[in-house]
């Protein structure tokens, strides 16, 4: 009798643990469908995808090349409501989206650099968060270099700034080089991607935070250090006077809980008619 009565405890303590279980990945779901949807619900309400053509000027050498201009104008780009956007959240400060991946999200900036860790778009509490610009990063006039967080949210999940692991793979990276980032006061356009950097925050090899230089020498010798780390080689040329994008996401494939993914780009200058 004690025997069946041991048996008969193991499972309904059995049942119970299912169920709790069951409960928290139902819960769990739930909460990464509404998030989801929050941002999918921002895209189909507050952007329209329109054609246009981008002129690469961010390396004469390869602007000369045929197929890269082709794959640039065939590249989608949006028109955003920066009004209807603001007037759900004032923090609204730009807009990010990489072409042909699910990254298409509104950007906020505040006066600290934790709230939209744990905080959607429209103010709800989210483990996805929303991208977020540095807080000491100048919108209206962009520093040298722009830093936007967003969360990878882990395995099985895609969206907020997971996908951006994918850039370690070589043909991914050449796949997706152009990222669209705007903001309300300037459309700023078409970026490129030119570096992809595994970096360990305890590092100071390199100062990703870094938002301005001293001095020219100080801006190139940055660069050189971001191409020499980066896991593929470039050779987009960048100039003393671009304005860098730069990308930043938790990755504890290399350095646990320290490990961050960096990916940089450079601005593209406008096509000048003559």
């Amino acid at each position: 009798m004690k025997k069946k009565r041991i048996l008969q405890i193991i499972t309904i303590l059995l049942v119970i643990t299912a169920a709790i279980c069951g409960f928290l990945f139902a819960r769990e779901y739930v909460e990464m469908q509404e998030e989801i949807s929050e941002y999918s619900s921002l895209r189909n309400s507050y952007t329209s995808e329109v054609n246009a053509p981008i002129c690469d000027s961010s390396d004469p050498a390869e602007s000369k090349e045929t197929t890269e201009s082709e794959e640039t104008e065939s590249l989608p780009t949006i028109e955003i409501d920066f009004n209807g956007l603001m007037a759900i959240n004032p923090d609204t400060v730009g807009w990010i989206m990489i072409p042909n991946t699910v990254i298409s999200y509104p950007v906020v900036q505040t006066t600290n650099n934790s709230k939209y860790l744990a905080t959607s778009f429209e103010g709800n509490r989210s483990k996805a968060g929303t991208p977020f610009a540095n807080k000491d990063n100048s919108m209206e006039s962009l520093d040298s270099n722009t830093i936007i967080y967003g969360h990878n949210m882990g395995t099985g999940r895609t969206d907020m700034f997971s996908t951006l692991l994918l850039y370690k793979n070589h043909d991914y990276f050449m796949a997706n080089r152009f990222i669209l980032f705007g903001t309300i006061y300037q459309p700023h356009g078409w970026w490129k991607v030119f570096a992809v950097i595994e970096l360990n925050a305890s590092n100071t090899e390199f100062h990703c935070q870094q938002i301005e230089f001293h001095d020219e020498d100080e801006f190139m010798e940055w660069i050189a250090t971001a191409m020499t780390l980066s896991v593929h080689s470039t050779d987009v040329l960048i100039t003393p006077q671009d304005n860098i994008l730069t990308l930043s996401t938790c990755d504890r494939s290399r350095y646990g809980r320290n490990g961050r993914l960096i990916i940089l780009a450079v601005k593209m200058q406008p096509e000048i008619n003559s």
